[in-house]
């Protein structure tokens, strides 16, 4: 017996409302994946458009918006590849395909042409569409598109259109879970941090300030040397403050090549642990309890210079002649400040690593870190009770995202067909 027929597609009218063309006629019939086909003709226009349900990455669960491609076929549409049955509107033939069309306002927005529609002339020579044939054909797009929002089966061929692009979004939105977690676990280990150092910097606010002790008024003499080992000679220490500015030691000093004048050494308060660690250091001594302020008194000359500036050390480990870098400035007019001669940074480098190798001496040196801890840890905990906040608000907001891209992985793998194991299979068989 002869296979069944198949109905050939009947023709209808679109309406365009262009004067002298007031409609075309179509024929239309479904391809796969919920595409469909129109094949248009009239005066001075045919070719074939095909109406494709578009399922971007991250769009809405149900497609919503469509495109029209130009030419036949069911595969994408390369720039500079012409497609079969391509429109010709005036004589010029219509490539490519259109913008994102939203079928519900379709007739208020003629952006849909825009640079992905262009003449295409001997297979690789692209031009604008010419003013009368992009009228044409925006009005032709406008037909097609209303005639499919009209269609009964338009919901089955948005199901079809999703269905065929399931595996693709599942697998999509599989991969942005999986990133969604790893970057909620760092947000989460980064809270736990928070919140121990916030329990770590409280507990330094209620902690008891151990005593310190009182300045060494006899002077000492510390040995200088440059980085290579170079004697330098000595420099003599006279402790006048322990402990007035919160955790630090004011010290006067003198020596060779170095003028009477004032060198201030505490903690370093701005490292990672709630009880400072490393060193911190500025010419001078400070006229307010501020940490890094520049308002000092008292510099001492270096090499005749009267020098400037503060210098931060990290670690708690300082010899006579490491580490080889410090800071010492001068002024170059009312506000900035430049860097001394080699020379002089050389001697003043040797000074402030003397002191500090004397001040990590101290057997108050804990209570010294405790009490510099105890000035900042108010402020310090202030910061990070916001980073914690911050940190609540972007978890939550991880969160939020995980759970619509988990919700939207399953919706995608519930439309995959169901898989057969090999068991099955070799039963079946």
């Amino acid at each position: 017996m002869p296979g069944p027929a198949h109905a050939t597609p009947l023709p209808f009218h679109l309406q365009l409302g262009l004067p002298g063309r007031p409609s075309v006629s179509v024929t239309s019939d479904v391809l796969e994946h919920g595409q469909v086909r129109y094949v248009v003709r009239g005066r001075r226009l045919h070719g074939t458009l095909i109406v494709v349900p578009e399922t971007p990455y991250g769009g809405p669960l149900e497609p919503r918006t469509v495109r029209v491609h130009f030419g036949d076929g069911t595969d994408q549409v390369k720039a500079f590849t012409p497609r079969p049955d391509e429109p010709v509107v005036n004589g010029v033939r219509i490539h490519g395909a259109t913008e994102s069309i939203n079928p519900a306002t379709v007739q208020r927005a003629h952006y849909f042409l825009a640079s992905r529609a262009v003449v295409l002339r001997n297979g690789y020579e692209s031009r604008r569409i010419p003013d009368g044939a992009r009228t044409v054909t925006e009005a032709l797009v406008i037909a097609v598109v209303r005639h499919w929002r009209q269609r009964p089966d338009r919901s089955d061929l948005i199901r079809a259109a999703a269905r065929h692009r399931a595996n693709a979004q599942a697998a999509y939105e599989r991969l942005k879970v999986r990133a969604l977690e790893e970057e909620l676990a760092g947000v989460r280990a980064d809270r736990a941090a928070a919140r121990q150092r916030s329990r770590q910097l409280t507990g330094l606010v209620r902690r008891r300030q151990p005593p310190h002790q009182a300045p060494h008024a006899i002077p000492v003499r510390l040995p200088l040397a440059a980085s290579d080992g170079t004697d330098m000679g000595a420099l003599t220490v006279r402790e006048l403050d322990v402990n007035v500015l919160p955790g630090r030691v004011v010290y006067e000093i003198s020596g060779p090549r170095v003028g009477r004048g004032l060198v201030t050494l505490g903690p370093d308060i701005y490292g990672n642990s709630p009880l400072p660690g490393g060193l911190y250091a500025c010419w001078g001594r400070p006229t307010n309890a501020a940490w890094f302020t520049k308002d000092r008194i008292g510099m001492p000359k270096v090499n005749g210079v009267t020098v400037h500036g503060g210098w931060s050390h990290s670690g708690r480990t300082v010899t006579a002649t490491s580490p080889d870098t410090s800071k010492a400035q001068v002024p170059a007019g009312p506000g900035p400040t430049v860097s001394v001669s080699p020379l002089t940074q050389r001697r003043a480098a040797a000074v402030l690593r003397a002191l500090a190798v004397h001040f990590t001496s101290r057997r108050d040196l804990e209570a010294l870190r405790i009490a510099a801890g105890k000035q900042n840890a108010e402020r310090a905990r202030t910061r990070v009770s916001e980073e914690l906040d911050r940190l609540r608000r972007h978890e939550a907001k991880l969160t939020r995202r995980l759970h619509q891209h988990r919700a939207r992985e399953a919706h995608f793998t519930a439309l995959l067909p169901p898989t057969t194991s090999p068991a099955a299979r070799s039963r079946a068989a």
